[in-house]
């Protein structure tokens, strides 16, 4: 009898647990993306970067990052990644790695 109690016992803590979890979980994780969200915007605000990210609730999901960009004068040019002189020099054999010659023995 004393198993059967602390069975019960046990059973309703676990789906109690269960159901408080579902109703809490979604308010929790909205919070902490909204933390993340202000978090990055202020690296990128004080990163420089090329634009800044806002989070906007409501609507359509898929419109909650939106980049604006600065606006550029006519005739503006920007370079972005530069390559190296050395991954234009190396080509062809240089960069496989090394080659081992065999024969095969049937």
């Amino acid at each position: 009898m004393e198993l059967l109690k602390i069975l019960a016992i046990f059973l309703l803590v676990f789906y109690g647990l269960k159901y408080l979890f579902r109703l809490l979980m979604p308010f929790a994780l909205r919070k902490m993306t909204e933390r993340l969200m202000n978090k990055a915007q202020q690296q990128q605000s004080t990163g420089g970067g090329r634009g800044t990210y806002y989070y906007t609730t409501g609507g359509n999901p898929f419109d909650q990052f939106k980049q604006q960009t600065p606006p550029k004068k006519e005739g503006e040019v920007r370079v972005d990644y530069v390559p190296q002189d050395d991954a234009k020099s190396k080509k062809g054999t240089q960069t496989a790695g090394e080659f081992i010659d065999f024969e095969e023995v049937k």
